[in-house]
């Protein structure tokens, strides 16, 4: 158990008074003094046996909790009992140095608790400082490995700082201002109550830092569990949808819970609020995947906080339905097919597909992909083959054939704008002379309401018939109308008919080919 308010400010008031005892001695102060230094010294003998009383506690629902589950308890017992032997090991050598300074006063049978010779101030020089024998350098070696070895093992940073000053082994800034070493001030020429009350308060020093360490492993083990009294059978998927063809995964635990307390609970930097009861729920957005973190916060029997943290992984996907005429599965040859492809439940990242044959396939962007059939492959089948990451494992999930086809013949048409400058199409018809005149040439392209692929004009004729039945044919420039069939257009009268004919185009395929001709009157 950590200390109390009171016990703290009863060793501040201690610590004051050895140093106010420690000042006036520098005065020369009567021997009244001196015997306040026993009183003092009275007050720490009282403080070890308290602080060993409640280590000894500690140390015994310690190995109360190894009994009784030892797997358990392993780690955290064998570190109490390494605490316990090199804290029992400093302070029964402070005892030993202890004796040997009141020896040193009041020969070989000095009582340390009751001291005759106070004011020797030979004794502690000679055992600590002493070039042969003396015991000073040994103290701080053994305090400054004590410390550090300590330290490690408490994690609260404000008790680990206090365990820091308290075995500290730097002089003070007084010392260091007389350029004396931490061994000097505590012990060179100081009457052997004094440095006998100073090392009965290292052993206070050493029993707290031994207590602070034994509440710190008392909180990782049954000491810190939490009371329950309801208990529920909770059954944790791996997933809530699983795929035919593989494994159903879940854990099956039983939960512990104490409805005396809510938790705590913080995700993402944000606390859940109590009246949710550990429901967590918020809108999505993008389809992907994402994940959040945070902790659950309790507090132990001892009043400790108990906190775990935990982190969760989530898929975001778009509603979607699978609705497919069985006579449509065609793609085109020589072009990119896009065909959109998913697996319910499963993130577009983690969906894998493959051309088996007919040509190749690709992936556009999220969840699209670009088939590619070959044209020596018309009439034949395309083969699609899908597989999914699904638990961590690679899953094959579907099989499709698709029939390839050579694109449709494309339309020829003339592009122009209405008097309102939308843009229109004419195939055939009436058409007014100067709309004729104004048009760029001849386009060409699939637009069936289905496909919307455009063609290459290559060329074409026109041909028209005057009044004697002749019949004059000219050739385009490519695509566009040449000089001459201008010409002859502006020659002709209105409801003068011609023909558009021996249309060449060439399709994104590569394919060369000729289209249906074109009749037009001009309006």
């Amino acid at each position: 158990m950590a200390l109390s308010k009171g016990q703290l400010t009863r060793q501040k008031m201690i610590n004051l008074m050895y140093l106010v005892f420690i000042a006036m001695l520098a005065l020369n102060v009567s021997t009244e003094v001196l015997d306040g230094f026993v009183l003092v010294n009275d007050n720490l003998q009282e403080n070890i046996q308290v602080t060993s009383d409640r280590n000894k506690q500690i140390y015994t629902d310690i190995e109360t909790s190894y009994a009784g589950n030892p797997e358990k308890t392993q780690v955290w017992y064998n570190i109490s009992q390494d605490v316990k032997r090199k804290s029992d090991s400093i302070h029964n050598y402070i005892q030993y140095l202890k004796l040997e300074i009141a020896k040193k006063s009041d020969g070989k049978d000095a009582d340390i608790d009751n001291l005759k010779s106070k004011d020797n101030i030979d004794a502690a020089s000679e055992v600590m400082i002493s070039l042969v024998g003396g015991q000073g350098n040994n103290l701080k070696k053994l305090l400054d490995t004590y410390r550090e070895d300590i330290l490690i093992h408490i994690s609260d940073s404000a008790k680990k700082n206090i365990v820091r000053q308290t075995l500290s082994t730097e002089p003070s800034p007084r010392a260091k201002k007389d350029n004396k070493t931490w061994i000097q001030a505590a012990f060179d020429r100081m009457p052997s109550i004094a440095a006998i009350t100073f090392l009965s308060e290292l052993q206070v020093n050493v029993k707290q830092a031994e207590g602070e360490v034994l509440n710190n492993l008392a909180q990782n083990i049954d000491l810190k569990d939490i009371r329950v009294n309801q208990l529920e059978a909770l059954v944790l998927p791996q997933s809530n949808m699983v795929m035919r063809g593989t494994n159903y995964s879940a854990r099956i635990i039983v939960a512990a819970i104490d409805t005396t307390q809510r938790p705590r609970i913080v995700i993402d930097g944000k606390e859940l609020p109590r009246d949710k009861n550990g429901l967590y729920e918020f809108g999505v957005g993008t389809p992907g995947s994402y994940k959040f973190n945070g902790f659950i916060e309790l507090m132990d029997r001892n009043g400790f906080p108990l906190k775990r943290e935990f982190t969760q992984e989530y898929t975001v996907m778009e509603p979607m339905a699978t609705i497919a005429p069985l006579l449509m599965d065609v793609l085109y040859s020589g072009i990119d097919n896009e065909i959109s492809i998913s697996v319910p439940g499963v993130a577009t990242k983690d969906v894998v597909a493959t051309s088996l044959d007919g040509g190749s396939l690709t992936t556009s962007r999220s969840g699209i992909w670009v088939a590619k059939p070959s044209r020596d492959k018309i009439g034949q089948k395309f083969v699609i083959s899908v597989s999914a990451k699904v638990n961590g494992i690679t899953q094959n999930i579907a099989r499709k054939e698709f029939r390839i086809r050579a694109l449709p013949q494309p339309l020829a048409y003339i592009a122009y704008k209405d008097q309102n400058g939308s843009p229109r199409v004419f195939r055939k018809g009436a058409l007014g002379r100067s709309v004729i005149l104004g048009a760029s040439g001849l386009k060409a392209s699939i637009d069936d309401g289905i496909l919307d692929i455009p063609f290459a004009v290559l060329s074409f004729k026109t041909f028209s018939q005057d009044a004697m039945g002749n019949i004059t044919p000219e050739m385009s420039n490519g695509a566009d109308f040449s000089p001459r069939q201008l010409d002859q257009i502006r020659r002709m009268n209105r409801g003068t008919r011609f023909y558009i004919t021996d249309i060449k185009v060439k399709g994104p395929d590569g394919v060369e080919q000729d289209v249906y001709p074109m009749q037009v009157t001009i309006n």
